[in-house]
């Protein structure tokens, strides 16, 4: 269902594996022991494949850092769609994540970040899957001098009642640089295995984004996505706010 896709964008850029914003992908970097962080995106996107679906998701995502490295996640997302009349909004699937180091080599850091899905989003009207579903992620990143880079592979099983592909596979690869003391400017690419079962093509989009963060403890953000391939939205546009206590 075409709703149910446009969803589903909005809600895994929102939530599931996301770094700082505007990234899809996740980052190596961890909060530190007893550090809280609370991070409020918005995005809205518009989709033309078959039936125009313009879509907004908002999501608080609230971490904290249990040990030095290996910080708890969970995500609670607000979502909503409107198509030729038809309209929904409500409570989507919460998401539980974890995040923890699994090594590092050639300058390279790796860590991998697995949670789950709790169903409390309504399928009946394309605010959720109906089942709680699994993932897990593996991330890379470096950094050198200015340059942030971050490599994203993923396995998502998309337990759900509407029929659509269980097996999903993501990926991303993400650029950052920082051009003054408090700004970056981020560039990435993101691809994912089409839910819809009968697809031949799949989602890819490319996400460009700026950062200011005026404070330690705050960051600001915003950034367009660019759907590459029909099944991707055509256009989204994201804004967040990120604060660590």
């Amino acid at each position: 269902m075409k709703f149910r896709g446009a969803i589903l964008v909005l809600f895994f850029g929102c939530g599931s594996a996301a770094a700082f914003h505007p990234l899809i992908g996740e980052d190596t970097a961890f909060l530190g022991k007893d550090v809280r962080q609370l991070e409020a995106g918005l995005d809205y996107a518009v989709s033309r494949e078959g039936q125009d679906v313009y879509a907004t998701a908002t999501a608080a995502e609230l971490s904290y850092g249990l040990f030095d490295r290996f910080d708890v996640l969970v995500t609670v997302p607000w979502q909503g769609w409107s198509s030729h009349g038809l309209s929904e909004s409500g409570l989507g699937d919460v998401l539980v994540e974890v995040k923890f180091p699994a090594g590092a080599g050639a300058g390279w850091d790796l860590a991998l970040k697995p949670g789950f899905s709790l169903p409390a989003g309504d399928e009946a009207k394309s605010l959720g899957a109906g089942e709680g579903g699994a993932w897990v992620y593996g991330i890379a990143g470096r950094a050198s001098g200015p340059w942030q880079f971050y490599l994203n592979a993923g396995y998502l099983y998309n337990r759900n009642s509407l029929d659509e592909e269980k097996n999903i596979l993501k990926g991303s690869a993400a650029a950052v640089y920082g051009f003054l003391p408090k700004w970056l400017v981020t560039a990435e690419l993101a691809a994912e295995t089409n839910p819809e079962k009968d697809s031949v093509s799949h989602p890819v989009s490319s996400v460009f984004g700026l950062v200011w963060s005026p404070l330690p403890s705050l960051d600001l953000d915003a950034g367009v996505r660019f759907g590459l391939t029909k099944p991707a939205d055509d256009m989204g546009l994201m804004g967040g706010i990120t604060l660590r206590l």
